[in-house]
């Protein structure tokens, strides 16, 4: 196997020569090691994205990702926390005008944040399904919907570019930041268009070039997994939806800061709108909301910040470290190359882009 970088190029042919290894000791039958599963489980990125999973991610940190992302607080409090890993760049579900009763998929759901959103604006006649190549991810996102009784939310084990629904089963397909991270973006286009409703559409949040990268960010592992090294240029990424079969296409600059989404504890502190640093006068701490759940006075208990729960799960405590190794980007701006847009299309010629609506009153 060879890939643009030595690093995963070993990483993957190890993994096929141990798993041959295996068939020829043991007796398995080769067929039930297919080439595509062998490499699905060597993949780098995929142990990444696991071991977020298993562990969970700083939650000062996931906050301010999420705000930065463009969600809101309202938004927020209606997930479950332990669904929000800091892993987005954009809000998608924002952008769609889910409806009552539709079936929404989303590709790379991660621990279901945006399928807790979305599961809640096709009410009990809709059903919010997710698809994630991390078993990891999936089993926490499952037990996330049994634990919070998410009677509409769904999550499938398998790839983007080989998903198990039948022909136009979905209204509206979305995603947040993921499909940069997938390596054959037309067969995954075509997949998606395979999958939504004549009537469906595409709304998702992703990292898109501005202009080609440098060869050490294109191989980086670092900078594939934090979503910048698979991205591709806005010529592309619009002639690939094209190319399956989309129209109406359109890819909007949502001008957000990636370098201050990408960093960790002086960014997040800076930016979170609670408990110390810059932002001590805002939302919930001090002043006239003191007595709120995250600082001091009677609530100073609470697991958010200070006293014996400190190390509870509240959003505000933690250090604020991010989940990514950025040396890669040292001495680069990664906005000089790559933005956070909001990529929309429709299956069919005549179908038109729906105004978001808002549901800050649930």
């Amino acid at each position: 196997f060879f890939f643009n970088d030595t690093a995963t190029t070993e990483i993957y042919t190890q993994a096929f020569v141990g798993s041959v290894r295996c068939v020829q000791e043991t007796g398995i039958n080769a067929e039930y090691m297919g080439i595509q599963e062998i490499l699905m489980e060597a993949d780098p990125v995929k142990t990444h994205y696991s071991a977020i999973a298993v562990k969970g991610t700083d939650q000062l940190y996931s906050h301010s990702v999420a705000l930065a992302a463009g969600y809101t607080e309202e938004e927020l409090a209606q997930i479950p926390p332990e669904a929000s890993l800091g892993l987005g760049c954009g809000n998608s579900v924002a952008a769609a005008n889910i409806k009552e009763g539709e079936y929404v998929l989303d590709l790379g759901c991660g621990a279901g944040m945006d399928l807790f959103l979305s599961s809640i604006r096709v009410g009990p006649k809709g059903k919010a399904c997710g698809v994630d190549y991390s078993e990891d991810m999936i089993k926490r996102g499952t037990e996330l919907a049994k634990k919070y009784k998410r009677d509409n939310v769904e999550f499938h084990y398998c790839p983007i570019d080989a998903m198990t629904f039948p022909d136009e089963t979905f209204d509206v397909v979305i995603s947040n930041c993921v499909l940069n991270l997938v390596q054959d973006k037309n067969k995954a286009f075509k997949e998606i268009f395979r999958v939504l409703k004549k009537t469906g559409r595409f709304v998702v949040s992703d990292i898109v070039l501005k202009m080609p990268l440098p060869l050490k960010l294109q191989k980086d592992i670092g900078s594939i997994s934090a979503c910048i090294g698979r991205a591709v240029v806005e010529a592309n990424y619009k002639k690939g939806l094209e190319t399956a079969g989309f129209h109406n296409v359109t890819i909007e600059d949502k001008k957000k800061d990636l370098m201050s989404m990408y960093t960790d504890k002086e960014s997040a502190e800076n930016t979170a709108p609670c408990c110390g640093g810059m932002k001590k006068e805002s939302t919930c701490c001090g002043g006239a909301k003191k007595e709120m759940p995250c600082c001091g006075g009677e609530k100073k208990e609470m697991p958010c910040c200070g006293g014996e729960k400190k190390e509870g799960t509240g959003w505000c405590c933690g250090s604020g470290a991010s989940p990514f190794d950025m040396s890669i980007f040292k001495g680069v701006n990664i906005n000089d190359y790559a933005m956070s847009c909001i990529i929309k299309a429709t299956k069919s010629q005549f179908s038109q882009h729906l105004e978001p609506v808002s549901y800050t009153h649930l």
